[in-house]
């Protein structure tokens, strides 16, 4: 069932390439802009770290970020996801709606 996104949701977008170490990284977004139904706008937020920081540090709080990287994701019907678009490579991001969250890459 296809998730209707609105401005200012929260979402993280993570890959799913078959190795375990990238397909557990999480990266917080907000839903910045709606492009119609089947295109989006989003935008990366701040993750404030405790000092110092290792490569297994989580963050302690997540917040909004006007200067985040911005993406595009549109909703695709194969994978019935919202997904990057264009895809920089053959392992687009995907979106996971409804919280922020963070996993570093732990390899």
């Amino acid at each position: 069932m296809k998730h209707i996104p609105f401005v200012g949701e929260h979402l993280y977008v993570r890959q799913r390439t078959g190795n375990m170490w990238v397909d557990e990284v999480h990266r917080p977004y907000t839903v910045k802009e709606i492009l119609g139904e089947n295109r989006i706008v989003i935008q990366a937020a701040k993750c404030n770290f405790p000092e110092p920081r290792y490569y297994d540090t989580l963050p302690t709080s997540i917040e909004e970020d006007t200067n985040g990287r911005t993406m595009m994701l549109r909703w695709s019907e194969k994978k019935q996801r919202w997904q990057e678009s264009p895809n920089r490579d053959s392992y687009p991001y995907f979106g996971v709606f409804g919280e922020w969250d963070y996993q570093p890459y732990l390899n």
